[in-house]
């Protein structure tokens, strides 16, 4: 097997040489850079990724923990993260949480294990977590749209007060009044953002009422259970918001069963904007999220911490704002 040294050796240079070639440092002359990498070639020299590791002491890994790695709603974050990684030479252990706090807590301390220079987290949200934990991991953290109370780290999250602002006024401006919002559960901090930035909209308007609300989780399921609800005890809806696209998505079918037309009958507003949402018939207006430039806003954090060429006391909180894209399924003012 090949080693470090028979490539010095053949190559004329020493050890060391070779090994700042293997790490792209500046350091070497063109001439020897060009006298390794041909002997590397010749010799069919494979690095040793441990060794090299446990010499810089980085192993150019980089941990992504997801609630749900089939959720729509990560795919452009997932793209964002990976590709300004490979940007940058580093390599991504892609794992899900399934949800499930302990097997979030699980993977975090297997990817420590493996020697993983950092984490990038989408925490779930449970009653049950151990914050204490995540305070002894001495790894640089960063968490992505979602916060965890009273744990100090890096984080990018959305602007989902300000999103659900402007969907709701948009609906106002188009003379819409009686907006029911089909929101997920109180234990998630995105969704009662969500929920404050739809009455504040309707308190300045003079539209708020308490009995336009309806709670659930956030799945087709639930939004069809939800609208079902709303027609049950509302005698009169204009149009609807819905917290997250896949609520709006379960909506659309409850309206259809009530034989009723978007946006004719009833208009509505999703939050998220999958990719299936510019396809539906009418095409889902909704509030974008830019998760690629989260996803690569937090590598980019992480990164930085991962230097040392900042004071790792001291944590970012970028707050990143989205787009209301203005599609068919909202009836608009003549």
């Amino acid at each position: 097997m090949t080693t470090i040294k028979d490539v010095a050796k053949k190559a004329g240079v020493s050890v060391g040489t070779v090994s700042n070639v293997l790490n792209e440092l500046d350091t070497v002359t063109d001439k020897n850079k060009s006298k390794v990498i041909n002997t590397i070639k010749s010799l069919g020299y494979k690095p040793n990724k441990i060794a090299a590791s446990l010499s810089r002491k980085k192993t150019m890994n980089i941990g992504l923990i997801i609630p749900d790695v089939s959720s729509p709603f990560y795919s452009d974050l997932i793209k964002g993260v990976t590709e300004t990684l490979d940007s940058h030479g580093y390599n991504v252990f892609l794992c899900s949480s399934s949800g499930n706090i302990n097997k979030e807590a699980k993977i975090i301390n297997d990817l420590l294990s493996m020697w993983i220079d950092g984490i990038i987290l989408i925490p779930i949200y449970s009653s049950k977590r151990d914050k204490e934990n995540l305070e002894k991991i001495n790894n640089p953290i960063v968490l992505v749209n979602r916060e965890i109370k009273g744990f100090k780290c890096d984080m990018v999250i959305f602007d989902n007060f300000g999103g659900a602002y402007e969907a709701t006024n948009f609906l106002i401006k188009n003379y819409h009044k009686k907006i029911i919002i089909l929101d997920g559960p109180r234990y998630s901090k995105s969704f009662e953002d969500r929920l404050m930035g739809w009455k504040a909209s309707m308190e300045e308007n003079n539209l708020y009422k308490s009995s336009l609300i309806f709670r659930g989780d956030f799945s087709v399921e639930s939004g069809r259970e939800m609208m079902l609800e709303a027609f049950s005890k509302l005698k009169e809806i204009d149009a609807v918001f819905a917290s997250s696209d896949l609520i709006a998505l379960g909506a659309l079918n409850a309206i259809e069963e009530k034989n009723m037309k978007v946006p004719d009958d009833i208009s509505i507003i999703g939050f998220g904007d999958i990719f299936l949402s510019k396809f539906l018939k009418p095409s889902l207006t909704t509030v974008r999220r830019p998760f690629y430039n989260i996803g690569k806003t937090a590598v980019l954090i992480l990164l930085e911490k991962i230097s040392g060429n900042c004071d790792v006391k001291k944590f970012k909180k970028f707050i990143v704002k989205g787009k209301l894209e203005i599609r068919n399924s909202v009836r608009k003012k003549i």
